[in-house]
C-alpha cells in the first residue's frame, strides 16, 4: 500500500530558524476489490447446558438444546425410574446424579434411559443455623466454623415430555465438611447442604419405587 507524506513547519525562532518537523500519513484509498472484500468471521457454537433445567427457579421456561437430548425415555406404569439431578447456581448447571443416587432406597437400579430429572436451586439467606467444631490448626486451639442457611427450590420434570412434576422448598442441613478454609487464620462460614434424604422422599410417588 502506498504511503503520501506531509511534511508540515510548525515554528520559526527569530534568533535561529528552528523548523519543527512533524511527519504523518495518510492511507491511499484502497481499491474497490479490497473495500468489498468482507472481513473474515469466525464461527463459533456454544455448548448447550448439561441439562434442560430453566436459568432460575421462577422461570417456566426449559433450556433446548440440551445434554439430555436422545438420553430420555417415558416413563411406564411400574417403576423404579432412573433419575438424573442437576444444581443451577451462579456457578451455572452441575451433575449431582451419582450424590443424589446415593440416598435412593437400596437396591433401586440407576441403569436405562433418564425419566425424571431433578433441577435445584439454592438461595443463601446468611442466616447462622449452627456449627462445626473441632478443626484443629497446627499448635493452636480448635476452633469453630458457623453453618449459614440456605434455601432450596426443587423443581421435578417428565424427562420425556419435560412436563413439571413438583415444585418444592426445603431448607438445607447442616453437614460438616472434613476441613474448612481460613483467611487471616479465621475460618470461613459453611453453607448448609442439600437435604437430599427429604428430597428423595418427596419424589418417591414420580419415581414409582
Amino acid at each position: 500500500m502506498r504511503r503520501r507524506l506531509v511534511i508540515t513547519l510548525l515554528a520559526v525562532v527569530a534568533l535561529g530558524v528552528v523548523a519543527v518537523v512533524v511527519v504523518t500519513s495518510r492511507r491511499e484509498p484502497a481499491s474497490v476489490a479490497e473495500s468489498s472484500t468482507p472481513p473474515p468471521v469466525s464461527a463459533t457454537t456454544a455448548e448447550p447446558p448439561v441439562a434442560f433445567c430453566p436459568e432460575t427457579a421462577e422461570s417456566e421456561r426449559v433450556r433446548s438444546p440440551s445434554g439430555l437430548d436422545g438420553k430420555t425415555e417415558p416413563r411406564t406404569p411400574s417403576g423404579p425410574h432412573r433419575l438424573a439431578y442437576f444444581v443451577v447456581d451462579d456457578k451455572g448447571m452441575r451433575d449431582l446424579t451419582g450424590t443424589a443416587a446415593q440416598h435412593l432406597p437400596m437396591g433401586t437400579s440407576q441403569q436405562g434411559r433418564i425419566q425424571v430429572v431433578v433441577c435445584e436451586y439454592p438461595k443463601p439467606t446468611n442466616e447462622r443455623v449452627g456449627t462445626c467444631d473441632g478443626y484443629e490448626r497446627q499448635g493452636k486451639a480448635p476452633v469453630s466454623v458457623t453453618v449459614t442457611g440456605v434455601q432450596y427450590t426443587y423443581k421435578a420434570y417428565d424427562a420425556e415430555s419435560e412436563r413439571l412434576l413438583d415444585t418444592f422448598v426445603l431448607p438445607g442441613v447442616r453437614v460438616c465438611p472434613r476441613s474448612v478454609t481460613t483467611v487471616d487464620d479465621v475460618p470461613r462460614a459453611v453453607e448448609a447442604r442439600s437435604d437430599y434424604t427429604a428430597v428423595i422422599g418427596r419424589l418417591l410417588p414420580h419415581l414409582r419405587i
